[in-house]
C-alpha cells in the first residue's frame, strides 16, 4: 500500500480510537456524579429520619417520666395524647430500615429493633440506646460520605488511568527527543 493512503487511515482511526475513549469518559462521570447526587440524597434522608427519631423518642422518654410519677391514671391518657408521636416513630423507623443494607448495615439494624417503642427500657436505659443508635448512624453517614468525597470506584480508576496515560504521553515524547545515554 502507498504511504499516501495509510497516513489518512491510520489518522482516522487514532481519531475514532481517541473520539471513543472520550465518550466512555464523559459516561462514566455523567453516571458517576449521577450516583454520588442519589448517594448524597440517600445520606441527607437518613440523617434527616434518625434526628427526627431521636427528637421523638427523646420527648417521649422525658414525658413519660413525668407521667409515671402523676400514677396509672394518667398513663392512659398520656398513650392517647402522644398516639401520633408513636406512630411517627413507627413510621421513623421503617423508614430508616427500608434504606439500610441487611448485609451492611447490620449493628443499625439492631438497635432500631430495640430502640422501638415496643421494647420498655428505663430512662437511662433507653437514653444509653438512643445514643448508641446516634453513633452507628454517624458512621454510617461518615463512610458514605467519605465515597461520595472520593468518588465512585469507576470515577476513581478513569482518573487513575487518564492520570497514566497523561503521563506516558510526557514521557514518549522525552524520552524520543532527550535520549537518556
Amino acid at each position: 500500500m502507498n504511504e499516501a493512503v495509510i497516513y489518512p487511515i491510520v489518522g482516522a482511526v487514532v481519531v475514532a480510537i481517541i473520539a471513543g475513549a472520550i465518550s466512555l469518559s464523559v459516561t462514566i462521570l455523567t453516571k458517576d456524579q449521577k450516583v454520588s447526587e442519589f448517594r448524597q440524597l440517600w445520606i441527607d434522608a437518613l440523617r434527616s429520619d434518625v434526628s427526627k427519631l431521636v427528637g421523638i423518642l427523646q420527648m417521649l422518654i422525658g414525658v413519660s417520666e413525668v407521667v409515671k410519677r402523676r400514677g396509672k391514671e394518667q398513663a392512659y391518657d398520656f398513650l392517647i395524647s402522644v398516639k401520633g408521636e408513636l406512630i411517627d416513630v413507627n413510621n421513623l423507623i421503617t423508614s430508616i430500615r427500608l434504606r439500610l443494607n441487611v448485609n451492611e448495615h447490620v449493628v443499625l439494624l439492631k438497635l432500631l429493633s430495640e430502640v422501638g417503642i415496643h421494647n420498655p427500657l428505663g430512662k437511662e436505659e433507653s437514653e444509653a440506646q438512643i445514643e448508641k443508635l446516634v453513633v452507628e448512624a454517624q458512621k454510617i453517614l461518615k463512610d458514605e460520605w467519605r465515597v461520595v468525597k472520593r468518588g465512585e470506584w469507576s470515577f476513581r480508576i478513569l482518573k487513575f488511568a487518564s492520570a497514566c496515560i497523561f503521563l506516558s504521553g510526557l514521557a514518549v515524547p522525552l524520552w524520543y527527543y532527550y535520549p537518556f545515554k
